[in-house]
């Protein structure tokens, strides 16, 4: 396995590793929130191209601005839903493999 050395915005040094991981509910409530966004600006788009093409452009333009915002909502409810069944699969498989770029974070210090 050839380890490849990138670097980040904070010009910290990571590594592309692949990990066995398991997600706890904040972070899967944050990485769901943020892919359901994410998703989100598809069928903004489509709102935003039927309301012009209906002749409602202010239509359109709120349901590009909103739809984001409620795809993240129903990120959130999946992932609160879902949350148990992937903890029980996570631990019966011992977490699931993840690769990527990862650094490690260190608690900031107390002043």
């Amino acid at each position: 396995m050839q380890v490849k050395r990138v670097i980040c915005a904070n010009k910290e040094y990571m590594m592309k590793r692949t990990y066995r991981s398991q997600l706890d509910f904040q972070s899967a409530i944050k990485v769901s929130a943020t892919l359901g966004f994410g998703s989100g600006f598809l069928p903004g788009l489509i709102f935003l191209f039927g309301g012009m093409q209906s002749g409602e452009p202010v239509q359109g333009a709120l349901g590009f601005i909103i739809a984001p915002f409620f795809s993240a909502l129903g990120g959130i409810a999946t992932a609160a839903i879902g949350f148990p069944f992937y903890y029980w699969y996570a631990n019966k498989i011992a977490g699931q493999r993840i690769s990527g770029k990862f650094a490690e974070v260190t608690p900031e210090p107390k002043e």
